[in-house]
């Protein structure tokens, strides 16, 4: 009888082993889907430029053929693993005349764009559709002579003035693998509203080239992914 028994109790003891053995796998496996699901993207891109941009600034204020302002081009993407990425740019202008109404012209823009990707060449170039809003700055010593737009109404004359105006980006772009940088190429146009009778139009259009230089940096899933697994472990420890 005493066989009998301790040859059920071992019985037992392999069918509850059994039994629980899966179970802990099981627990340890959600916890994995926690931080990062199979075939899941665990990277993205980060990438820093620098280049050379050209526009005209304000278009209904600059009326001078050929007075397009160059200066300096600061860029920085992120993403890239799928379709749409974001992309950032801030470019500074040189200071120019439109003479005889403004004087020292100096201008900024501060952009944010969706960029949508389009592969091709063994994934070595891209073409991009550009999407997106910029704030943009004109400063200037305001005469007030040849003012058309009678913008003496609005500002004083023989004054500095500093204004302000945002506007909607359309363009497009290219970039090209050239070793451990991309080359970079954009055309950009911006609608915003004109001082004269307020309607929508162009107001600027922007060339820009450079170089950027990539690297990986973690997506936003998964640094969500991260953080929540650091908050929920002892939740499913204490659960198991």
């Amino acid at each position: 009888m005493r066989l009998i028994a301790v040859y059920i109790f071992i019985l037992l003891g392999i069918n509850v082993y059994s039994q629980t053995k899966p179970q802990k796998e099981k627990v340890s496996k959600s916890r994995n889907q926690i931080i990062i699901k199979k075939g899941e993207v665990k990277h993205t891109n980060f990438g820093i430029g620098i280049g050379l941009a050209r526009s005209v600034i304000f278009l209904s204020r600059n009326i001078k053929d050929f007075n397009d302002a160059s200066g300096l081009n600061l860029n920085m993407i992120y993403g890239g693993n799928n379709l749409v990425r974001f992309g950032f740019d801030y470019n500074q202008y040189n200071s120019l005349n439109i003479e005889p109404t403004w004087y020292n012209v100096r201008a900024k823009t501060y952009e944010a764009n969706l960029q949508f990707l389009a592969r091709f060449n063994g994934n070595k170039a891209l073409i991009y559709p550009i999407v997106g809003f910029s704030v943009n700055q004109f400063k200037g010593f305001f005469t007030g002579k040849d003012d058309f737009q009678d913008l003496r109404e609005k500002y004083k004359i023989n004054s500095e003035v500093n204004s302000f105006w945002v506007g909607m980006n359309f363009g497009l772009g290219y970039e090209h693998k050239l070793g451990p940088f991309k080359l970079t190429l954009s055309y950009k146009m911006r609608l915003g509203f004109q001082d004269v009778d307020g309607h929508l139009n162009i107001i600027d259009v922007c060339y820009s080239a450079g170089l950027r230089y990539d690297i990986k940096a973690l997506t936003p899933k998964y640094i969500y992914r991260s953080i929540f697994r650091s908050k929920t472990k002892n939740r499913y420890l204490l659960d198991v």
